[in-house]
């Protein structure tokens, strides 16, 4: 853009505007503006950041690559506390085994911090697909509809091809993402006469096969955009150790 403009004279309004601008403690969208950031070979959209006086200048980036990454990044550390958990928690021949609780509390930090961020990669991704205003009814008002419905019904209708006839087995895995997700969110104690009140949700939990629930999410988010969750060519999928799932399983 710099070069496409460089031999056009700026007008005296919009150099006064740069300077209101720079002074200013208002933001960008206060003036009904958008900011862009032009890079070699692209221009992406940004926004702008108060810091007490001073104004700085951020990528808007995809909320759902953000997310997916961090699910990324929580499963090395999940699968190294899982290993711990169950090499270090006592057996029935090993009784008087030290017992710390806190091999239990850092994998359930990182098992439901991965979980989180894979549910939320389907429903930013779900949310960015579907256009504004989509869900509003005879009154003209707005109403709610469940994750599930997004991606059972209105994304194969926006996208015109359904995810769950072309991936039967990783649409299955999304939805026991999403619905161990809403369970851990909403943990409620068992109600029968037990002291023992989050068992279930706990063995749920350290069972659920990770690894392809993560790749079953990149299929999810790559069947209706291609790409949009690339390989890294740095290969550090290895490092995370996701390169052993058999996709087909």
């Amino acid at each position: 853009m710099s070069d496409a403009v460089k031999d056009i004279e700026v007008p005296e309004k919009s150099k006064q505007f740069s300077r209101n601008y720079y002074k200013s403690k208002k933001l960008s969208d206060e003036y009904g503006l958008d900011m862009l950031l032009e890079f070699e070979d692209s221009v992406i959209y940004a926004f702008d950041y108060l810091d007490v006086k001073n104004k700085i200048i951020i990528p808007e980036l995809n909320p759902t690559t953000i997310f997916y990454s961090n699910a990324i990044m929580f499963h090395r550390n999940l699968v190294k506390s899982k290993e711990t958990l169950l090499k270090e928690s006592p057996n029935l021949k090993e009784m008087n085994k030290q017992v710390d609780p806190k091999i239990f509390g850092t994998f359930f930090q990182f098992a439901i911090n991965c979980l989180i961020n894979l549910q939320s990669t389907i429903e930013s991704f779900a949310n960015r697909q579907i256009p504004e205003n989509y869900f509003i009814n005879d009154d003209g008002e707005e109403y709610e509809v469940s994750i599930f419905h997004k991606i059972d019904t209105v994304l194969p209708t926006i996208k015109e091809k359904k995810f769950k006839q072309a991936f039967k087995r990783d649409n299955f895995r999304v939805r026991k993402v999403i619905e161990l997700r809403n369970e851990i969110i909403h943990l409620k104690p068992i109600k029968d006469s037990t002291n023992t009140q989050y068992k279930e949700t706990y063995r749920k939990l350290i069972k659920f096969d990770f690894p392809r629930a993560i790749l079953a999410v990149k299929n999810f988010v790559n069947f209706y955009e291609p790409e949009l969750i690339e390989e890294c060519a740095c290969g550090k999928e290895y490092y995370y150790e996701l390169d052993i799932i058999d996709k087909e399983k």
